[in-house]
């Protein structure tokens, strides 16, 4: 794990050092007046990070090394997503806090809504975003952002290697399916290729600490998931070790808070777990800040809330898979996002529903990333505060800022 975070760290310092560079040379000057945000500079600003991030999609990573290292190809493509991300806000007229008191975790249902879902616009206005395709934030009237979208952020040599890695777990993944007796509706809505396809279909869980189910008191212990101790599973990890560290680097710069609560809960975890005999292989080789990954293959994915999170405890959703035209719909606020091949989200996922409808041609696979509200609370892991929209536009026209 040491060498997983120094690894992490410094992609983090490259990546903030570029989004810095970005943000200041967007604008001549800062985009607030009087403490005001001047949409008409935050839109200018949006079009030359736009202009750039377009410049640099059509070219190719002629230095991608796989496993090896994250390229400057790619550290740049990430930061310039984040970066157009932060400029390009759609609000809500709400406030998330007061939100996700009232949004009740239930249930999904395949002939109607959550419970409580109609009740919502009594109280809260109604956000009709519609289709987003470019990296955007979503927003509440306080300025904390519900959602990070990120379409394009991997490159097609990440996608490709990232599916290639988690072929290998396309057994594993069928398993899940013909030995599953649970009536969940995780355990629906998979639709598995003709001939059995790359991936096959299924959802592989893989935590190193996690509560077995009603077993979340202070005499019960944090317990390592089956799946962890699995050849094809230290296999698959072992391969995406860099990548990992790329991922938790764009959250480090994305979501400063949620990496500093994530790295503390898994550092603590390992301090409490490792050399045990419950953690054969040692935890100590887990590459990512989120204590429970799901690698779920071909699957419609009924509108719901997370269970088991905090509303500032975002999941990161990534998209992968080949050829698919999948749709991210986000029902509190009306909007559904491109959800193709190198797509990254952050959500709250515990605030606001979610769900994907069929997919068309392809195949869809997606690695979820979770951290857990109880597992941090063991650990003595505050909740994070939500990321703010001022925290990034105040980069937007301060073009030393970099050099500091």
């Amino acid at each position: 794990m040491d060498q997983q975070m120094s690894q992490s760290i410094k992609l983090r310092a490259a990546l903030t050092t570029r989004i810095k560079e970005i943000m200041g040379k967007s604008s001549a000057t800062g985009i607030f007046r009087g403490g005001i945000l001047q949409t008409h500079l935050l839109h200018k600003a949006r079009l030359r990070i736009g202009h750039e991030l377009d410049s640099c999609l059509a070219t190719r990573d002629v230095n991608f090394h796989a496993s090896a290292s994250i390229s400057e190809y790619e550290i740049n493509r990430a930061a310039l997503t984040v970066a157009h991300a932060m400029v390009n806000p759609y609000y809500v007229d709400w406030d998330v806090d007061r939100f996700a008191e009232m949004a009740k975790v239930s249930t999904p249902k395949s002939d109607g809504p959550l419970a409580n879902t109609n009740q919502l616009p009594k109280y809260f206005s109604a956000a009709m975003i519609g289709k987003i395709s470019a990296p955007a934030t979503i927003v509440d009237r306080q300025g904390k952002i519900l959602t990070i979208y990120l379409p394009n952020i991997l490159s097609s040599s990440r996608v490709e290697y990232v599916n290639s890695a988690t072929k290998g777990l396309r057994t594993l993944l069928l398993e899940t399916i013909t030995s599953s007796t649970q009536q969940s509706w995780r355990s629906q809505g998979f639709v598995v290729p003709e001939g059995g396809g790359e991936f096959g279909a299924g959802r592989v869980t893989v935590s190193p600490a996690y509560f077995m189910q009603r077993h979340e008191r202070l005499e019960d212990p944090m317990v390592t998931s089956a799946s962890y101790k699995s050849v094809e599973v230290q296999e698959w990890l072992a391969a995406l070790s860099a990548t990992e560290s790329f991922w938790n680097a764009i959250t480090a710069v994305s979501a400063p808070d949620l990496f500093e609560a994530g790295t503390l809960a898994i550092t603590r975890i390992i301090e409490e777990l490792q050399g045990s005999d419950r953690t054969s292989p040692p935890i100590c080789d887990w590459p990512s800040i989120f204590s429970r990954l799901e690698i779920i293959a071909n699957r419609t994915t009924l509108s719901h809330r997370d269970s088991g999170g905090a509303p500032s405890l975002f999941d990161l959703l990534i998209s992968l898979g080949s050829g698919h035209e999948a749709k991210l719909t986000l029902a509190d606020v009306g909007a559904e996002l491109d959800y193709y091949p190198g797509t990254m989200v952050f959500i709250s996922g515990k605030v606001l529903q979610h769900s994907i409808g069929p997919w068309g041609p392809g195949e869809r696979l997606v690695i979820a990333h979770f951290m857990r509200d109880k597992i941090h609370s063991r650990c003595g892991v505050s909740r994070p505060p939500f990321p703010t929209q001022a925290y990034f536009l105040q980069m937007v026209g301060q073009q030393d800022s970099y050099l500091l």
